[in-house]
C-alpha cells in the first residue's frame, strides 16, 4: 500500500494545484506550492477540491479506460476481438481467477482509492468554511457521493476493503480491510445524508445530484440485499425523469475533428441522471499517464477506440446477441454488424457500408448466423471513420431506464410480480422500441422477465458484472437462468501492490 499511499499525499495536494495559478484573489500562503493546510480555506477552494474527484473519475485509470474493461471481461457480454486484447484485458475475461498482479484491475483500485482521499480532504477541511455555508454544503454533498461511488466499486467487486474516512497524511497511515457489511454502512450513511445536501436539480454538467445520490443509494441497498429501502430511494426518482423517445441518444455526444465538429449529440437528456463528462478535442489526444489533473487532463475517453473496428479488442458474446428477441429494435441500436451503414451523420447522409475486410475483429455468432459484429453504443462511427480517435462521448453512469428496471426487481423480490412487470413494460414502451408486454405470474417469472430485459436494455453498459455478483449470490444463476461466467470467482484479489507493502493487509 505504501505506494499506494503516496499516490494519495500527492493527488491531495495536486487536486487544487491544478487552478491555483490561474486564481489571483486565493488567500494561501504560497500561490506557487499550496498544502492541504494553507489551502481549502473558502467554499471556492473546497469547489476546486470535489473538482480534482472528477478529473479522477474520468481518467484513464476510471472510466476514461480501464473501468469499463473491469466491468465488461467478467459481465458475460463481451468475447475476445482477436490476439490484439492485451494480456490483462484478456486475463480478466478469460480468467475465472484474476492474479493479484492484473494491471487493469490495480489501476482501478488506484483511482477509486485517489477519489476516496480528495473527498476525505474537502470533507474534513469543510467544517472551517465560513465564507458561504450553502456552497460549501453542496461541495460536501458532492465529496460524500463521490466517496461512496468510489466505495461502491471496490466493496461490489473486492468485498472487504479498507475504509479512509480522513486524508492519508503519512506514508505509514495503513488501514486493515473492514467487512463488506460496514463499507455498506458507511456508504448508505453517506449517501443519505447526501441527499439533504445536493441540489434537487436535473445534472447537466456532470456535478452530482440529489436525484445521483437516490439511484446510487438504491443500487447500494440492492446489492447489500435491502430490497425494500431499496424500492424507497429509488422511488424518489419515480415519475421525474422520462424514457427519451429515441434509444440510441442515450450514447451519443460531440465529435470533433480538428476544428471541424461533426456532432453535438443529446447529452444530459431526459433519462440521463448522471453522467461522466468527455470532451472531444478534435486532435486524437489522450492523456496515457492516466493522471486525473493538470494541462494533459483526460478530456476524452477511449471506449469507441477500444471497442471499435480498427482496434477490435472486444465484441459482442454470442450470448448477448442472442439475448435479443428477434424483432427487438434495440439489437440494431447495440451492434453494427457487416453490411450496416456508418458515416451517416445521424441517417442524414447515405453512408458507406461496413465490410468484412474492414473490420480488424473476430466473428460472433447470433441465431446460427456467423459475421463480425462490434458495439454501437458509445460508438463515433456514424460520424468519424478515423483508425485513432479517442472521443468525446459522455459515459451515461445512471439513466432512468436502469431505475424502473431496478424497481421492477424490488417488486419481484417483494414478491408482487404484476408490479414488476408495470416497471419492464415502461422500458418496452419507449417509442423507439415498442416490444410486445410481458406478464408474470409468480416471482420466478418476475425475476427472469427483469434477467432479460436488463440484459436486452443495459446490454455493454458495464451493469451485468454487478447483476450476476448479485444474483448468483442468491442462486439465480443457474437456477432461473444460465451462469454467463460459470465458476468465476465472486470477488477480486486485493492487488498485489496493496499487500506488498500494506503490513495490515495479509
Amino acid at each position: 500500500m505504501r505506494r499506494n499511499i503516496k499516490i494519495l499525499i500527492t493527488a491531495a495536494v495536486a487536486g487544487s494545484a491544478v487552478i491555483v495559478a490561474c486564481n489571483k484573489k486565493l488567500d494561501i500562503f504560497n500561490t506557487n506550492n499550496p498544502t492541504t493546510d494553507s489551502y481549502f480555506k473558502t467554499a471556492a477552494e473546497l469547489r476546486n477540491g470535489v473538482n480534482a474527484c472528477y478529473s479522477t473519475l474520468r481518467s484513464g485509470n476510471l472510466v476514461g479506460r480501464e473501468w469499463f474493461f473491469t466491468h465488461d471481461m467478467r459481465g458475460g457480454e463481451t468475447n475476445t476481438g482477436g490476439a490484439q486484447l492485451e494480456a490483462p484485458r484478456a486475463e480478466l475475461l478469460k480468467s475465472a481467477a484474476p492474479s493479484p498482479g492484473n494491471s487493469v484491475m490495480t489501476s482501478v483500485w488506484i483511482g477509486a482509492y485517489q477519489i476516496i482521499n480528495r473527498a476525505n480532504v474537502v470533507i474534513t477541511k469543510a467544517p472551517d468554511v465560513k465564507d458561504d455555508p450553502a456552497a460549501r454544503d453542496v461541495v460536501v454533498g458532492e465529496a460524500l457521493f463521490m466517496r461512496s461511488w468510489a466505495y461502491f466499486e471496490l466493496v461490489s467487486m473486492w468485498g472487504d476493503v479498507p475504509i479512509y474516512l480522513e486524508p492519508v497524511t503519512t506514508v505509514t497511515g495503513f488501514k486493515a480491510k473492514s467487512p463488506a457489511a460496514d463499507v455498506y454502512a458507511q456508504m448508505i450513511k453517506d449517501l443519505t445524508e447526501a441527499t439533504t445536501k445536493l441540489p434537487d436539480v436535473k445534472s447537466k454538467d456532470g456535478h452530482a445530484t440529489r436525484d445521483a445520490a437516490w439511484f446510487l443509494l438504491g443500487r447500494t441497498l440492492m446489492q447489500k440485499g435491502d430490497y425494500g429501502a431499496a424500492k424507497t430511494a429509488l422511488l424518489n426518482l419515480y415519475g421525474k425523469y422520462i424514457l427519451v423517445d429515441n434509444f440510441k441518444d442515450n450514447f451519443d455526444g460531440d465529435v470533433k475533428k480538428a476544428d471541424e465538429v461533426q456532432a453535438v449529440g443529446h447529452e444530459f437528456n431526459q433519462e440521463s441522471i448522471w453522467e461522466a463528462v468527455f470532451v472531444d478535442k478534435g486532435n486524437a489526444d489522450f492523456n496515457w499517464g492516466y493522471t486525473g489533473e493538470g494541462p494533459t487532463a483526460n478530456a476524452t475517453i477511449m471506449r469507441s477506440q477500444e471497442y471499435g473496428k480498427v482496434w477490435g479488442n472486444v465484441v459482442p458474446s454470442d450470448a448477448i446477441l442472442d439475448e435479443f428477441e428477434s424483432n427487438d429494435p434495440r439489437y440494431k441500436f447495440t451492434f453494427y454488424e457487416v453490411g450496416d451503414s456508418i458515416l451517416t451523420y445521424n441517417s442524414t447522409k447515405k453512408g458507406d457500408t461496413l465490410t468484412d475486410v474492414a473490420m480488424n475483429v473476430a466473428a460472433s455468432t447470433h441465431h446460427g448466423v456467423t459475421m463480425k459484429r462490434i458495439y454501437r453504443k458509445y460508438s463515433i462511427l456514424d460520424w468519424n471513420n478515423e483508425d485513432f480517435h479517442p472521443d468525446g462521448i459522455n459515459q451515461r453512469l445512471y439513466r432512468y431506464a436502469e431505475v424502473l428496471l431496478m424497481l421492477a426487481e424490488c417488486e419481484a423480490e417483494a414478491g408482487t410480480p404484476s408490479d414488476a412487470a408495470k416497471y419492464i413494460n415502461e422500458v418496452r414502451d419507449r417509442k423507439s422500441v415498442m416490444m410486445p408486454h410481458v406478464a408474470t405470474a409468480s416471482k420466478d417469472d418476475a425475476m427472469k422477465a427483469v434477467m432479460h430485459e436488463k440484459a436486452v436494455e443495459m446490454a455493454g453498459e458495464e451493469v451485468a458484472n454487478i447483476d450476476i455478483l448479485r444474483w448468483r449470490a442468491k442462486g439465480y444463476l443457474p437456477a432461473l437462468r444460465p451462469d454467463p461466467k460459470p465458476g468465476q470467482t465472486a470477488m477480486f484479489p486485493i492487488p498485489s501492490s496493496e499487500t506488498s507493502a500494506n503490513p495490515l493487509i495479509k
